[in-house]
């Protein structure tokens, strides 16, 4: 069970998130997650935030700890277990790393038209962003990072992060939609008609 309304970007501590570890002048730049990690992680897709007790060491936001004694689980928590499970899959089986700073989902995905039909990517896409509940663009996530997968096409899953954050707040998940929109479609600059 989630608690509604809380917007928080805290971490319960300094570390960077479990992926961001992996980036060129942190800790473990160069190295790749362990499988063992990503055996973990994975669990996450088909297990509630909070209840796959071998992610619990990879959880960086903070929990409150009234919420935690009526057994309540933040929306912030929701979502870094959901990115954290997204980034396992994605991540297994690769040979470089699939958490790429600065890759902004949306332009991630559009690197799918190449390899598949740009209509199905489109309608996929589409269906992410009509989600509002964070289980139904978490489906639909799972979905297109599978994808990604397939091709080898990494994304900024600190930016994803975010984005899933933002996902139980009407105004902010409005400015992700268009966010994702904006680096989705490519720009083409205005043509002589306009």
């Amino acid at each position: 069970m989630t608690t509604p309304r809380t917007n928080s970007s805290e971490t319960a501590s300094k570390d960077p998130w479990y992926w961001a570890q992996y980036e060129p002048g942190r800790e473990r730049a160069g190295q790749m997650p362990s499988g063992a990690d990503l055996a973990a992680l994975v669990l996450g897709l088909t297990v509630e935030a909070g209840r796959a007790q071998p992610m619990w060491r990879f959880y960086r936001s903070r929990v409150d700890d009234e919420l935690a004694a009526r057994g309540l689980v933040p929306d912030r928590l929701v979502a870094e277990h959901m990115a954290l499970a997204l980034f396992a899959m994605h991540q297994q089986s690769q040979g470089r790393l699939m958490h790429a700073p600065g890759v902004r989902f949306g332009a991630a995905v559009r690197a799918l038209h190449e390899r598949y039909s740009k209509d199905g990517v489109d309608g996929s896409m589409q269906a992410a962003t009509q989600a509002r509940s964070m289980g139904a663009v978490f489906f639909h996530l799972r979905g297109l990072v599978s994808q990604l997968s397939a091709i080898g096409q990494p994304l900024d899953y600190s930016r994803l992060l975010a984005d899933l954050r933002s996902w139980p707040f009407p105004e902010s998940r409005t400015r992700t939609i268009r966010s994702w929109g904006a680096s989705y479609q490519p720009w083409n600059g205005p043509t002589a008609d306009n």
